[in-house]
């Protein structure tokens, strides 16, 4: 798509105006779209006059995603574990949706704005307060949000196909219904229930799989917790079914 040109006299330059431009720009084109060339465009300036406020392109995507990752607002840390991370999923979708290709930056470079960071810090803080070792806590972040951010990245790249594009799983489709049923039931299966497939639905379902795991890592270490119960000593064992009733 096509950068408009401003009207009329160009803004002064500023960090903070050339930041929430290309973020702008990446809630309209992606992140892969955006180019020094579309910013100028757009602000009416010269592609070398941003790099003494952002530095070069790769400098500009990180300034551009610790920006974008600003507007997540955490969940109130009273939450329960399961509702806060929930709640967390949720608001995390809704941000990767509205900016296409912020998924594949964390995927490839990791939480590494501090947006993103905040995210890790009170995610793995959360789950080791519910009774998970740092160390496990870890990686249940790491597991759950690389689970999340490629179902966006999947979703982002389904709502941005062209009307004539062919729909989504279509060589899946194809592939499935040539092999009988009889041989390859579990394709077979498969198959039904994705030739229907709700976008939404299929999220909240994985949603549900991600955070039963999570539960059970939970209620494990509780339970792991949990002082062990003394058995009674056959002495007192016969004294407490002897004992009159009286004198209980």
């Amino acid at each position: 798509m096509k950068t408009p040109k401003p009207r009329g006299r160009p803004p002064r330059l500023s960090g903070p105006l050339v930041i929430e431009t290309a973020a702008k720009l990446v809630r309209e084109n992606g992140l892969r779209n955006l180019s020094m060339r579309a910013l100028a465009d757009r602000l009416g300036a010269t592609p070398m006059a941003f790099y003494h406020h952002v530095g070069d392109r790769d400098a500009l995507v990180a300034h551009v995603v610790e920006h974008i990752f600003e507007q997540l607002v955490l969940p109130d840390a009273s939450l329960a574990p399961l509702d806060w991370l929930r709640e967390v999923a949720m608001r995390v979708r809704a941000l990767g949706l509205e900016h296409r290709g912020v998924m594949d930056f964390l995927l490839e470079e990791g939480p590494a704005v501090h947006g993103a960071l905040v995210v890790l810090d009170r995610t793995v803080t959360k789950l080791h307060e519910a009774g998970v070792p740092w160390n496990e806590a870890g990686d249940l972040h790491n597991t759950f949000f690389s689970w999340l951010a490629g179902t966006i990245r999947r979703q982002e790249q389904w709502a941005a196909r062209q009307k004539d594009e062919p729909p989504p799983l279509q060589r899946f489709h194809a592939a499935a219904l040539a092999l009988p049923a009889t041989d390859y039931p579990g394709v077979a299966q498969t198959l039904a229930r994705m030739r229907t497939l709700d976008v939404e639905a299929e999220f909240q379902n994985s949603l549900d799989f991600m955070l039963e795991g999570v539960s059970r890592r939970i209620e494990q270490h509780r339970a792991d917790a949990r002082p062990a119960r003394k058995p009674l000593t056959r002495r007192l064992a016969r004294k407490a079914v002897h004992t009159h009733p009286r004198d209980r």
